[in-house]
């Protein structure tokens, strides 16, 4: 009796033991499994963060979509604008923290009126904003065109995506107050440059800063990545986006909320003139309209230009937008 007994004890443990193989299997599996897909998405994470934000990464979104060949391969119409542009006289200055800043400025004789334009993501030869810079310059402006951190004569080892630029716009207004103080200035972007514009405008300005014009720029940094992330790459926004974030907050010491457009208008108290293309998909359309209820200044207009893709409304109907940006800054200047 006590050898069956020993004998069953003995199953018992044995099939215990089996058991708890099976389990502990199970959740071996499962905590392998969750490793890998973490560590899965923190390796997506890094490389969307090298991909969208540094400078010199190998791929970058700028070679993925064509911007980077933008650069190398103008078309005529946008070359010779380009190339005006660099012959202004080469400023620079030192940001608040460090960065070597550089842009060109031309000279219109006789004005006291400034177009800061601001420039879009990855446009180191300023290309997006060289044609408008030329027309602003025709119409009787100064102009002042930077290069963003992290763009070409600038410094600066990543984009801060219109979070770090607002400052370094606050600088180039301040300068050019200094160097004459009767100055009438106004703030000009287009994609990433008209995020920065709005950014800016929530800033403690000058009364030297009269108006703003900001072409199809994106709300916040999160909204622009999680609309690139979902739609375009087609990458799940949870939780990529947010680890995303930790990494560039790490990194680079801003997040995907700070000091938004869509925030920073709300504290606006310049007139903004808001511009957007029905039909872009990049920075999405709808995003306009949240904007535009959000600006805070008594003065304010959204304009749609139909059938327009991304930063091209100038190009498909020039008529109507020299139209409203000529009325604008005759307004308020």
């Amino acid at each position: 009796m006590n050898k069956l007994a020993q004998r069953i004890g003995i199953w018992v443990i044995l099939l215990g033991l089996a058991v708890w193989f099976i389990v502990m299997g199970w959740w071996i599996a499962l905590i392998v499994e969750c490793v890998v897909t973490i560590a899965l998405f923190v390796g997506i994470a890094f490389f969307m963060v090298s991909f969208t934000l540094k400078r010199k990464a190998p791929v970058s979104m700028g070679t993925v979509i064509g911007l980077e060949e933008d650069n190398k391969e103008l078309n005529s119409y946008v070359r010779d604008a380009v190339e005006w542009l660099e012959q202004g006289e080469l400023w620079e200055r030192t940001s608040e923290d460090g960065l070597k800043l550089r842009g060109r400025f031309i000279k219109k004789e006789g004005s006291h009126t400034y177009a800061i334009c601001c420039h879009g993501y990855t446009n180191h030869r300023l290309q997006d904003i060289s044609n408008q810079a030329k027309r602003f310059y025709e119409m009787g402006h100064n102009i002042f065109a930077g290069h963003a951190r992290g763009h070409g004569r600038s410094e600066g080892g990543y984009v801060g995506m219109a979070c770090m630029e607002r400052r370094d716009v606050s600088g180039w207004i301040d300068m050019i107050v200094e160097m004459d103080p009767e100055a009438r200035i106004f703030l000009y972007g287009v994609s990433m440059g008209g995020a920065t514009v709005m950014t800016t405008s929530g800033e403690l300005l000058p009364d030297n800063v009269k108006c703003a014009i900001e072409d199809c720029g994106y709300s916040s940094i999160w909204n622009e990545f999680k609309h690139q992330l979902g739609d375009t790459f087609g990458v799940p926004v949870f939780p990529t986006l947010y680890i995303c974030e930790l990494i560039t907050k790490v990194k680079y010491g801003f997040g995907y909320h700070d000091h938004s457009a869509l925030e920073q208008v709300k504290k606006a108290s310049i007139p903004i003139l808001f511009i957007h293309g029905d039909k872009d998909t990049f920075v999405p359309y709808d995003m306009m309209q949240p904007l535009y209820e959000a600006c805070g200044s008594k003065y304010k207009k959204a304009l749609t230009i139909q059938n327009a893709e991304h930063a091209e409304s100038y190009q498909v109907d020039p008529d109507l937008y020299w139209k409203e940006v000529g009325e604008w800054l005759e307004k308020w200047l």
